[in-house]
């Protein structure tokens, strides 16, 4: 999925008169090999993380043929300068996430998306995070 959405918002970046002089999208993890965050460094740019999956059972069986969810969940983070941020991050950070989710093409039965902004020192800091769901048997 983290291939998709970064494929994506570059898509929506594109074609936004609005954004693509403002944002960036990173193609790299968020960290780097010390695991320092990249996003603090790079201010701007959106970084996906990798994705992580949890299965759920959704129709436990006596034989053993359960019905789960499998949740794929994708985390993406932005930084601003909290001093002085750009006057449309509040409006990126919506697009990221309402416009993003629907572009992946990947066939599920529900996407959910939704981000939370805080305070660091002098840095804004947004985290994503996309969850999909697919059934498997």
């Amino acid at each position: 999925m983290r291939e998709q959405l970064i494929t994506a918002l570059t898509s929506v970046l594109s074609t936004s008169t609005q954004f693509k002089d403002v944002f960036k999208v990173a193609t790299q993890l968020p960290w780097d090999e010390s695991g320092n965050p990249l996003y603090l460094k790079n201010m701007k740019s959106v970084y996906f993380g990798p994705d992580r999956r949890e299965e759920v059972t959704l129709i436990p069986t006596i034989y053993g043929a359960e019905v789960f969810r499998d949740d794929i969940i994708c985390n993406a983070y932005l930084a601003v300068d909290a001093k002085k941020p750009p006057t449309n991050v509040e409006t990126f950070a919506s697009a990221v996430v309402t416009g993003v989710k629907s572009k992946t093409g990947i066939t599920n039965f529900g996407v959910e998306s939704d981000y939370t902004a805080e305070t660091q020192e002098d840095v804004l800091l947004y985290t994503f995070e996309f969850r999909m769901n697919t059934i498997t048997y």
